[in-house]
């Protein structure tokens, strides 16, 4: 055991100057580099630490339960950058529209013939939380619901079971909708909000979206996507001078009260700026009426000596003056420790509700500068804040914008539009990358002009122990009208803090919890309130929060809370509260009893199961005043306005009727309000008497799959099997089961019998579904699975019927064996069940349906292998199987392929998130099998999906990330690999396949649907978006089914679609062989093109090389136009002009049919052998690519002057730099020094010297040298660039980058371990150090050193090389060591002590710390002293030893 302490004490110190030549950029892709930026982000990951973590684990820490979009949030993120562009999506869909895309037959979903077809399922739906009535129509069964994974619904007869959602054709289907609301003036005029501030899932914010047309057609109206990226670093509030373009941008800091400056989406603050009057603002100003409507420049401090005038004094007399704004600079006060910063303006103890403009600090030094600016013209600025989060380095997103609410209030009888907005932190585990999706600007905005303007409404904190900012970002959450047309919103926390989780304890998340009241002209907030629970004596306010009005005006609120839970814990559950307005002012709000489930397996404390944050909802009656209905996982109702709770819908059935888990809305019918509309995990459920509930999910298809399985063409042929499930429309619980007491049955048949379409899947929180069918339509899903379904695999083997199936990780790992192992029924298999969350939560898989070997991703370079399986052996049904690891497979797996061109082995590709992809064969072999790495040089991201073409040659590959090339392509097995992105946007692709029939023909899944190519050969491939059926989906897994190349795919929020690759298009290919062609002026040469056909294709093609140079003969053979019905060949022959201008050329050759049209790309490069025509042969010209007849060449190199990158000798130049003594000392030096030696005699050689970088205010002008040295002195630490040219030699520029620098700071750690007398010091600072130990010099120049102390008083100071780098200084006491024996003792002990002093003091105490004596003793020989204790009770006692070299205290029992 060590004891360490840390002392650290900050000095300068002087460190030697870096110079740096420019390096030559050849704009070459550095991949070594990406990759390792790539690792280094990975393992800087926002969710290292939380996506391995159990579902029971993240809701502790008020995390989502499913970590799949955590997981795709780092496998699709920038390498680069270190997060997705997921901003990408809106700008790719905003420029796809405004095109229309050429309709190409032979590709599923472009033919209307064979368009997408979406086949469900249609009884399964997802996430939804947007739901409203048609306010237009009189029979109140038409409703409008948003999929919170994307698009829009409608059911014109809620009221019928069976009627069918229709989906929406005007709105993007990738539109994360969180909320609908109409106007109440003009009911045909819709709102959509978007994205879910308030959790880390998928639902990205995309603005406020409108329908003026009663919901068919919609725009983004307010804050959707901006098509540039704001990066800034160190300070993002800058005041740009608009009417001086050459002056730099000025730093600032808002002061704590007051306004926030306003930002995105809305404009900056921009006006022209005045100059006080008097200038320090100490009081009323006399230029009044120029400051009007224009920001104020004030001086700090006071212009009267000993006055008292505070920043609030300031801003309330510009504010008084009629200001806008307030800029305030420093003042040097003269005080030997003044220092031009900036700071935070405080309050200062005025009233801040009182202060209704911004006001910012800049530097006195700027300040002036601004000052002398305006003094000499009219001046016009922006305050620019980019963000109100206080973060620095940050990357800003301001298009990512979250709508948590919407509301419509109408107000002297127009409609006024209020809008809940949020942003989203993403921050990396290291804390040192930062990313806002949304401005920062949180804040209510408000519009009164149907959304074309809009004013912001700021949301203030009060200033208290939870925050000492009255400006700080608050998120506002929930918005809602009480009964006087007051507009009342909540709040949740902060985005400054991560939604990836953290013990509350450590650093509880702030901002939370709030409640505030908009004024009756809604264009200012009052803070009503803030929920403040406790945790023993530690105070935390509240999480997300939410609002209801119940008919008679009383406010209920349920915040997500600290709550100690009587079992020795606290936990952050939802807690509710009601009170009437007045109430809630006052602060006499009561809290309510909480609802309690039924369900044994949720606990009272906690109705929403740890996911309070992510899945509650609270709603009164409109009319009834003691009805009120408050959501968790299930949903419950109170008939005595929140006094009382009842359990309305549990999730299994079990409990109370059966309702899909995770409720996120209620919404009342304005005209009946007995008609009631849930959302909830599952879809919808409807109520036509406010109890009664049924789901209402029929074509409600917005089931989130994550993977899909196609059984192959005829394994049902003649042939029956049951396959028995979950009905999602009735629950699980059956209470006639088990004689009446109830159990979990298995309640959905689903008979395959000859069926043509058989598929399965695995969807977030709806198990794995199974679907059969012969329409090529929807069909009903049958939940086989249960919980998260994940990788989904059918059997090849039309004589070996199964399906595998899993639920997370490796945990779970099944079979479903439909072989009939009895009563023709299907039956479950277990491969294995544990506990070890192995791989990733929703995990990647691949079966060798040949070898019976299913491979899964174990982690960090393993694959798991389970085999001996497929037999089905009677018996081991319920059996884990036998199981083998596949490792030193670089990093975590991601993506998994079998081949299936070897049947008697078993070969399997693996690809990992590191951008690795291996080869193993023999995999089915336990301990034989073989690895190797086939990598593309240039992969770089996290590989997604590995396919074959027409053998095991030919390979595809594609990667998950934005910022790489994402698709690769080989023909010999991985030996090379071409990249075939072409005109692809940006965007993360999952899943390729090619066409059967067309080598040509390829298509990918992207998060914005399908896309293909029909010229896939082609150096740069033309890919589109397949728009007929479906597009602007995530597509998460495709599926070739084996026997008539029908294409199965999953969407992430739209469920199943299907589409074939037909074979009855006739078409043709052209390749090359030649990529590159080099020929001679006045020489010629040839190339030739390989043409294949297929599908009996019978057209004449006509040939054209474009790109070529003029004059240029072309020669086609055997002709540039003849008919093509057969694989032939193509010759083509260029013979280039003598005067042709030498470069390289990009040739594109077109192959046109009737129906068809193919290209390809070859480089042409025209050479001479006099490439520069300047007399001089190639082979002995020193720069044959540059015109020098005189091959003047200085260095003496071989190479020309004119194009010598380094023309002079490379010890022409030389830099020294003298940094700076001491921090802003500004006597740093730089001296050059010229070698003439080597340099032409006969010349005058002159050198200019130019300064062209330095410091902020820093100039300096180009001198010309007489000499050969220049010297530059008193330099400030800075980067400086010197650049040295010369007339003699044109172009010619030598740059050095310089770095003078200020001392380092010196740090030292000592550290002693117990009982030793050696005290080990680590020093950092400076390159030598002198230690005084009592006065005694000890000089070293290491940094760490073993100081041996004395016995006794020790003194150490540490200095370092120069006495401006300071001193350190610590004292120790090494005391000599004292023994007591025996001990305990009856009548004496004898006292020993170390060393040798003669003389010590002895003292003792009781247990209670009395003296009951002290003695002077003299130290015998023995070193031993006799102490008494027969006079003392028994107990326990303290002898205290003291002298010179001793103080010691020991322990002494008295029997």
């Amino acid at each position: 055991m060590r004891e360490s302490r840390l002392k650290l004490l900050l000095i300068f110190m002087v460190l030697c100057a870096i110079i740096i030549d420019y390096n030559y950029n050849n704009n070459k892709v550095d991949y070594d580099h990406i990759r390792k930026l790539h690792k280094n982000n990975l393992d800087k990951s926002p969710f290292k630490n939380t996506k391995n973590l159990s579902k029971s684990e993240r809701k502790d820490l008020q995390l989502p339960p499913n970590p799949y979009n955590e997981r795709l949030w780092e496998l699709t993120m920038d390498p680069v950058l270190g997060r997705p562009r997921s901003e990408n999506i809106y700008q790719i869909q905003d420029e796809l529209y405004q095109k229309s895309l050429n309709e190409i037959p032979g590709v599923p979903g472009e033919n209307p013939d064979m368009a997408w077809i979406p086949r469900g399922p249609t009884n399964i739906a997802g996430r939804t939380n947007g739901i409203m009535f048609d306010p237009n129509d009189a029979s109140n069964k038409k409703v409008f619901a948003g999929g919170v994974s994307g698009g829009i619904f409608v059911n014109d007869n809620i009221d019928d079971i069976n009627s069918e959602w229709k989906m929406v054709q005007g709105v993007p289907r990738n539109l994360p909708v969180s909320v609908l609301t109409y106007d109440p003036n003009d009911p045909k005029t819709f709102y959509a909000g978007t994205g879910e501030s308030y959790t880390s899932g998928d639902a990205l914010g995309n603005g406020l979206w409108k329908s003026t047309d009663g919901g068919y057609s919609w725009e983004n109206i307010f804050g959707g996507r901006s098509d540039s990226e704001q990066v800034f670093k160190d300070e993002i509030n800058q005041i740009e001078i608009l009417t001086k373009t050459d002056e730099n941008p000025i730093n600032f800091l808002q002061a704590s009260f007051g306004p926030n400056l306003p930002g995105l989406p809305m404009d900056y603050l921009q006006n022209d700026v005045v100059i006080a009057n008097p200038l320090d603002a100490c009081s009323t100003l006399s230029n009044s009426e120029a400051i009007n409507g224009k920001i104020v420049l004030v001086e700090d401090g006071s212009i009267t000596a000993g006055s008292n005038c505070n920043y609030y004094k300031k801003v309330t007399e510009a504010q008084s003056a009629g200001a806008i704004a307030v800029i305030v600079y420093g003042k040097d006060t003269g005080e030997s420790n003044w220092t031009d910063d900036l700071k935070v303006m405080p309050p200062s103890g005025g009233d801040v509700t009182a202060i209704k403009i911004p006001s910012i600090f800049i530097k006195a030094a700027d300040g002036k500068k601004l000052k002398d600016i305006i003094e000499s013209e009219k001046t016009t600025v922006k305050l620019v804040k980019q963000s109100n989060i206080s973060t620095s380095g940050t990357k800003i997103v301001p298009g990512m914008f979250f709508v948590n609410d919407v509301v419509v209030r109408v107000n002297s009888g127009g409609s006024e539009i209020y809008v809940a907005t949020g942003s989203r932190n993403w921050r990396t585990r290291s804390g040192d990358q930062n990313t806002i999706l949304g401005s920062g600007h949180d804040a209510v905005y408000k519009s009164i002009d149907g959304g074309t303007t809009w004013t912001k409404i700021e949301l203030f904190h009060p200033v208290d122990s939870f925050n000492n900012k009255h400006n700080y970002s608050v998120v506002p959450m929930d918005l809602e009208l009480d009964k006087d047309n007051r507009l009342w919103v909540s709040s949740t926390i902060s985005a400054d803090y991560s939604m990836t989780g953290g013990q509350w304890g450590d650093n509880p998340p702030k901002g939370g919890g709030k409640i505030y009241r908009i004024n009756e002209d809604g264009n200012a907030a009052t803070l009503v309130r803030t929920i403040v629970t406790n945790c023993g004596s530690t105070e935390y306010t509240g999480n997300r929060t939410e609002m209801t009005f119940t008919a008679d005006n009383k406010l209920i609120v349920m915040s997500i809370a600290v709550e100690a839970t009587g079992d020795g814990y606290c936990r952050v559950v939802p807690r509710l509260y009601k009170g009437s307005v007045e109430e809630w002012i006052q602060g006499n709000q009561t809290e309510l009893t909480k609802p309690k489930d039924n369900d044994t397996g949720i606990e009272d404390y906690d109705f929403a199961r740890g996911q309070g944050y992510y899945s509650v909802s609270l709603a009164a009656h409109p009319t009834n005043k003691d009805r009120v209905y408050a959501g968790g996982i299930n949903l419950f109702s109170s008939n005595q306005a929140g006094d009382d709770w009842g359990q309305l819908t549990h999730s299994r059935g079990r409990y109370a009727q059966y309702i899909h888990a995770d409720q996120h809305s209620v919404i009342f019918n304005s005209n009946n309000d007995q008609l009631l509309l849930i959302g909830n995990d599952g879809g919808i459920g409807y109520s036509t008497d406010g109890g009664t509930l049924e789901p209402r999910n029929n074509m409600f298809h917005t089931a989130q799959y994550y993977t899909v399985a196609v059984a192959p063409l005829g394994m049902f042929d003649n042939y029956a099997t049951k396959v028995y499930g979950y009905d999602k429309t009735k629950g699980s619980w059956d209470h006639s089961a088990n004689n009446g007491d109830g159990g979990n049955v298995l309640n959905m048949i689903t008979t395959i019998d000859g069926h043509k379409d058989v598929f399965a899947g695995g969807m977030q929180d709806n198990g794995t579904s199974i679907q059969a069918d012969n329409d090529n339509g929807f069909s009903l899903g049958n939940d086989f699975g249960s919980g998260d379904g994940a990788a989904t695999m059918f059997s090849q083997n039309n004589n070996n019927k199964y399906v595998v199936y899993n639920y997370v990780y490796n945990n779970n790992v099944r079979v479903l064996n439909m072989n009939n192992p009895s009563n023709d029924r299907s039956y479950w298999w277990r491969i294995s069940s544990n506990d070890d969350d192995e791989g990733d939560f929703i995990n990647r898989g691949a079966l060798d349906s040949n070898q019976g070997v299913i491979y899964a991703n174990a982690g960090t370079g393993k694959i798991r292998a389970y085999h001996n399986w497929d037999n089905f052996a009677p018996g081991s049904q319920g059996s884990n199987k036998d199981t083998y690891l596949i490792e030193n497979l670089g990093s975590n797996i991601t993506a998994l392929t079998v081949s299936p061109f070897e049947t008697q082995t078993s070969t399997l590709y693996a690809g990992n998130e590191a951008g690795q992809l291996w080869k193993i064969t023999n995999a089915q072999n336990p301990n034989n099998q073989t690895k190797q790495e086939i990598n593309g040089s240039d992969f770089a991201g996290s590989i997604s999906d590995i396919e074959f073409g027409s053998d095991e040659n030919h390979i595809f590959v594609t990667f998950y990330n934005y910022g790489v090339e994402s698709i690769f392509y080989t023909s010999d097995g991985g030996q090379n690999w071409v990249k075939k992105e072409g005109n692809l946007p940006d965007l993360p692709v999952y899943n390729i396949l090619q066409s059967p029939l067309d080598s040509d023909e390829v298509i990918i899944g992207t998060e914005l649907g399908v896309w293909f190519t029909n010229n896939f050969s082609s150096d740069n491939p033309s890919w589109s978006q397949a728009n007929a059926g479906m597009k602007d989906l995530r597509v998460t897994d495709m599926d070739l089914r084996k026997g008539d190349n029908t294409v199965f795919i999953s969407t992430y929020g739209l469920g199943i679609f299907s589409g074939e690759f037909r074979n009855s298009e006739p078409t043709f290919t052209i390749n090359s062989q030649t990529e590159n062609i080099e020929i001679l002026v006045g020489d010629k040469k040839s190339f030739d093109v390989d043409y294949r056909v297929y599908n009996e294709f019978n057209e004449e093609i006509i040939f054209t090389l474009e790109g070529v140079p003029n004059n240029t003969n072309v020669n086609y053979s055997p002709s540039k136009k003849f008919v093509v019905n057969s694989d032939g060949k193509l010759t083509i022959e260029l013979e280039i002009d003598q005067e042709t201008e030498l470069g390289t050329y990009d040739l594109k050759l077109k192959a046109v049919s009737t129906s068809k049209s193919r290209e390809l790309e070859v480089t042409l490069r025209v050479i001479s052998d006099d490439n520069d025509k300047d007399g001089r042969k190639n082979d002995v010209d020193n720069c044959p690519e540059t015109y020098n007849p005189d091959q003047s060449d200085v260095d003496g190199d071989g190479i020309g002057d004119v194009c010598d990158p380094n023309p002079l000798p490379k010890d022409t130049f030389s830099l020294q730099t003298i940094n700076e003594t001491c921090r802003n000392s500004n006597d740093g030096k730089m001296q050059l020094d010229i070698k003439s030696d080597g340099l032409p005699s006969d010349t005058d050689f002159k050198f200019t010297v130019a300064v062209t970088a330095g410091p902020s205010g820093f100039s300096h002008t180009p001198e010309q040298l007489s000499s050969d040295t220049w010297k530059k002195e008193n330099l400030e630490a800075a980067t400086y660039t010197v650049c040295v040219t010369s007339d003699f030699i044109a172009n010619f520029e030598q740059c050095f980058n310089v770095i003078i620098t200020e001392p380092q700071d010196l740090a030292v750690l000592t550290s002693r371990a117990k009982g030793s007398d050696i005290l080990d010091l680590t020093m950092s600072g400076s390159t030598s150090y002198t230690i005084m130990h009592n006065n005694k010099p000890i000089k070293t120049s290491n940094s760490k050193y073993g100081l041996e102390l004395n016995k006794g008083l020790n003194i150490i100071k540490v200095y370092a090389e120069k006495e401006c780098q300071g001193v350190y200084e610590e004292t120790i006491f090494n005391s000599e060591d004292i023994l007591l024996s025996p001990n305990p003792a009856r009548t004496s002990s004898k006292l020993w002590i170390g060393g040798d002093d003669t003389n010590v003091n002895l003292s003792m105490f009781d247990n209670a710390g009395r003296l009951l004596w002290t003695n002077q003793n003299n130290v015998p020989s023995s070193r031993s002293i006799d102490i008494q204790v027969s006079n003392l009770r028994p107990g326990l006692y303290y002898v205290k030893v003291e002298s010179e070299t001793v103080k010691k205290t020991a322990k002494l029992i008295k029997e």
